[in-house]
């Protein structure tokens, strides 16, 4: 299993620490919201590329608009990540 390096939001500075304050005001389902007063996991785990960071979540931001309500998105993101052999 590969390790990542990533960088806290505490931590973070310039470019980052402005992703990082976008991502936080987003609105995220309460299970998505981690325990400690840091960023989700899967958004640190972008924590080295702060543009790669944006695009992605801005993407996945827009594909979340949609008429279905928040479970049906999960489970057909989890199909998905299944058919695609990601057990994330």
């Amino acid at each position: 299993m590969a390790w990542l390096t990533t960088i806290s939001r505490r931590e973070a500075t310039g470019r980052l620490a402005e992703a990082y304050a976008a991502m936080a005001a987003r609105p995220i389902p309460e299970a998505y919201r981690p325990p400690h007063d840091d960023a989700p996991g899967i958004v640190q785990t972008h924590s080295q590329d702060a543009e790669l960071m944006i695009r992605t979540f801005r993407v996945s931001g827009l594909l979340h608009r949609s008429a279905l309500g928040w479970a049906d998105r999960e489970l057909i993101s989890s199909v998905t990540s299944r058919t695609n052999q990601c057990f994330y």
